[in-house]
């Protein structure tokens, strides 16, 4: 049996390159992993959950840098009816945002004088400096839905 090796090795050219080719575009996405937690002080740390609802608990919004590249965090909060209202978090300093997040890196916007999550919540998420928006949701806020339904 003969095999032509030059369309095999052809083939095989040409599924590795499309393969390099999707895995370029995909290392050249923004990806953030936004992930809303309940967050309290006890004895004078910061305990945070994103699983269980913590009694006295305030908002906090982690936020972390999934892409192979540096991203510029502007605005992070809870949309509420949708895409289009939404529950801006004020970080406590005002001037922790804009952070720039290096790759791997995180980043926790804790709401301090919000409280617990929004009545309406129904996710987390983090807005770029490019205009970027990713969306996340956690447990814990899931329970916080069933508490206080829309």
């Amino acid at each position: 049996m003969n095999i032509p090796w030059t369309t095999v090795a052809a083939v095989t050219g040409a599924v590795l390159g499309i393969y390099n080719s999707l895995q370029n575009l995909w290392h050249r996405r923004v990806r953030l992993k936004v992930i809303p937690k309940l967050t309290a002080i006890r004895q004078g740390t910061f305990l945070s959950n994103s699983v269980d609802l913590i009694h006295d608990g305030f908002a906090c919004i982690e936020v972390r840098n999934l892409s192979a590249f540096s991203v510029t965090v502007r605005e992070v909060g809870f949309s509420l009816d949708g895409k289009q209202k939404r529950a801006v978090i004020i970080p406590e300093p005002a001037t922790l945002l804009p952070k720039r997040l290096e790759p791997r890196e995180s980043i926790d916007i804790l709401g301090i004088r919000s409280g617990a999550f929004p009545l309406k919540a129904l996710r987390a998420y983090a807005t770029t400096q490019c205009g970027h928006t990713s969306y996340g949701d956690s447990p814990v806020l899931a329970k916080w839905r069933k508490m206080y339904p829309a």
